[in-house]
């Protein structure tokens, strides 16, 4: 068992990781970075194996038919870009979402209107429904977003406004799919030669800033 002692010294470098991938990348990831390697490592029949065994079949469900019941239900009241927006529930309480296993391009980047016109164009005027995967270290709702049955994240890459968010979602077999054929058929950001996926925007961004 740890001594009190080790247990501080843990903490401080947990704390101290945290504020570097803050300031660095713009969010705290190290924990999902050890539930990957964990992952590569699983045995099947162990607990771990069986807890990423059920994150797989929870993507296999939402890769089919849309479910009947869901986590969160409304209209849209907001959309801030490609793949984050604003639910208003019955009850009048505002839900933030940002959309599972899928990255658009940021609204100063190119591509970036264009992808938030196309969701848009995706959920103005229908109810949305929301299995929700988790709420993320800004307080969002994060999941998977359906417009009358339609699965919209999925939508999003077929259509060719975003990308398959990989490092966060690698279960999601059927968005990596989308990307291919998106890609493969030069639709929305696909048509440039070679557009730069959100995530090195952001970082390019934060580096220019910082000098």
């Amino acid at each position: 068992m740890l001594s009190p002692r080790n247990l501080v010294r843990i903490a401080v470098v947990l704390l101290a990781l945290s504020l570097f991938q803050l300031a660095t990348d713009g969010e705290i990831n190290w924990h999902r970075q050890a539930l990957d390697t964990l992952s590569g490592t699983r045995g099947e029949g162990t607990g771990w194996g069986k807890a990423v065994d059920s994150l797989e079949t929870a993507g296999a469900a939402r890769e089919g038919q849309a479910p009947t019941q869901f986590d969160l239900t409304g209209r849209v009241v907001r959309i801030a870009d490609g793949d984050t927006l604003s639910l208003l529930d019955a009850g009048n309480t505002q839900h933030k979402v940002r959309f599972y296993g899928i990255d658009a391009p940021e609204r100063d980047q190119p591509h970036g209107d264009r992808a938030r016109e196309a969701l848009v164009a995706l959920v103005s005027g229908k109810r949305l429904g929301v299995v929700v995967i988790e709420e993320d270290d800004y307080g969002r709702k994060v999941g998977t977003v359906y417009a009358e049955g339609r699965n919209v994240n999925l939508a999003m890459v077929q259509q060719g406004h975003a990308w398959w968010y990989q490092y966060f979602a690698r279960q999601e077999h059927a968005l990596e799919a989308a990307e291919r054929d998106a890609r493969s058929a030069r639709r929305g950001l696909w048509a440039a030669d070679d557009p730069m996926p959100p995530w090195d925007w952001r970082r390019q961004q934060r580096l220019n800033s910082n000098r």
